[in-house]
């Protein structure tokens, strides 16, 4: 086959962007593109938690999708390399990488373009990721992020800041009904160190699955001498309210880990006082990205997506690897999971969206006015010259459109493209207009 030419799905093949080729129907393997009026309600909703960023100071800045490779693998906490695309970029010659994570180049931009500036740096960013993800459920490679990143601070303060952000977002596009899981990685982090490297990965998802039936098989195996094959063992039991805190001080002994969970409980305590304690859960066993984080690390969850809505926690060794050592903490959501979670929640958020117009029939001088009539009260408007009423119809219905005006003479028809009922337009688009589009009132 000359290079010309592409295997297609079908089995047929022929030389793309020949006349008649037939061109793939979807983009790269794990990729994927989004079409109105999906795009639309995506964008709405990180627009929407990104405000809620906005009300507590963080600041917007963009990063390229592209980025050297050396600015993100020194960066990288727990992404495995593998599971980058990378390239050479042709300018320069040096090795490329399409961005896993934005938080090591929120790194590069503190410790190159921002240091002029006084501590603490908060900002916010949203921006698509990609990674493999090999063995996970779902294949996406391309991932919608939002999120925060508090540098500059340290202590309870700055953790839950960062967690009620990431609360106050949820709440801000309408989920009710989640659940903060915090956990303190310096727990266990000391006792994964006398774990082999070839089982730690294994140990780490039998630990936070509490499966300790396998877990102690599997530390067993691996060589893990009784007493820390007890203190693991323990971690399991370690899940729930707040009690577990007092639990764990009862059953860990050592300094360390009592310190650690001082840092825990005065996080827990300033939660509390934002009016969030019923949200929150405690999991002593969650050693997961346990050689990214440093100290206490949240998981949001809900019912729907069976993946975390987002993850995050305080990372203070990641600035050091750019030159500029400094305490750091922060959150990211996935907002396809968001997206599901509210799905399943019975939240839409269509209803928020601007409604959308078709002006149809009638002279050009008509349509215009028309139409910018709509505009002035906030509708989204396109217009056609449609010869019949059914062919705007039909228009209408395949782009989504909210509503269809359809002039004749000196009439105006209004349909509601949900429902097909119609009523006569005799004047100014207003409120009880716009209700009756939106929400089907009658009156």
């Amino acid at each position: 086959m000359p290079p010309s030419a592409r295997k297609r799905r079908n089995g047929s093949s022929a030389p793309l962007g020949s006349s008649g080729s037939e061109l793939p129907m979807t983009p790269p393997g794990g990729m994927r593109d989004l079409l109105p009026p999906v795009s639309m309600t995506r964008t709405l909703l990180w627009q929407r938690l990104m405000e809620t960023f906005d009300l507590f100071g963080y600041q917007r800045v963009t990063t390229p999708p592209v980025e050297y490779a050396d600015i993100i693998e020194r960066g990288l906490g727990t992404v495995d390399r593998r599971d980058l695309v990378r390239f050479v970029e042709p300018d320069s010659g040096e090795v490329a990488l399409l961005r896993p994570d934005i938080t090591p180049q929120i790194a590069r931009i503190i410790a190159t373009r921002l240091q002029d500036r006084p501590a603490p740096w908060r900002l916010s960013y949203e921006g698509t990721i990609v990674r493999r993800r090999r063995g996970r459920a779902r294949k996406q490679h391309q991932v919608l992020q939002c999120g925060i990143e508090c540098v500059g601070l340290k202590g309870p303060e700055a953790d839950a800041e960062v967690i009620e952000v990431a609360a106050r977002a949820c709440e801000g596009v309408g989920l009710r009904d989640y659940l903060v899981e915090l956990a303190q990685v310096k727990i266990g982090a000391e006792v994964l160190d006398h774990v082999p490297d070839a089982a730690r990965t294994r140990v780490v998802e039998t630990l936070a699955a509490k499966d300790s039936r396998t877990l102690e098989a599997l530390l067993k195996d691996a060589g893990v001498v009784a007493r820390e094959r007890k203190r693991l063992l323990m971690l399991c039991e370690l899940y729930g309210d707040r009690s577990v805190i007092a639990q764990a001080r009862r059953r860990l002994q050592n300094t360390a880990a009592r310190r650690a969970l001082d840092e825990l409980e005065r996080v827990v305590e300033r939660l509390e006082a934002a009016g969030l304690g019923e949200r929150v859960a405690i999991d002593l066993g969650d050693l997961r990205r346990h050689s990214y984080y440093t100290g206490v690390s949240m998981t949001l969850l809900a019912e729907g997506p069976g993946e975390p809505l987002g993850m995050g926690g305080r990372y203070d060794d990641l600035l050091g690897r750019y030159g500029a050592p400094s305490p750091a903490t922060g959150f990211a959501f996935e907002v396809d999971n968001v997206s599901w979670a509210l799905s399943e929640a019975g939240v839409s958020l269509d209803g928020d969206l601007p409604i959308r117009v078709l002006v149809a029939g009638g002279s050009y001088a008509k349509r215009r006015a028309a139409a910018d009539r709509w505009r002035a009260a906030g509708a989204r408007v396109a217009v056609i010259p449609a010869k019949a009423a059914d062919e705007a119809k039909r228009y209408a219905k395949a782009w989504d459109y909210d509503l269809l005006m359809w002039q004749t003479g000196k009439q105006a028809k209004l349909t509601r493209m949900k429902d097909g009922r119609s009523r006569a337009y005799d004047g100014e688009p207003n409120d009880a207009l716009l209700s009756w589009a939106r929400v089907g009132n009658e009156s």
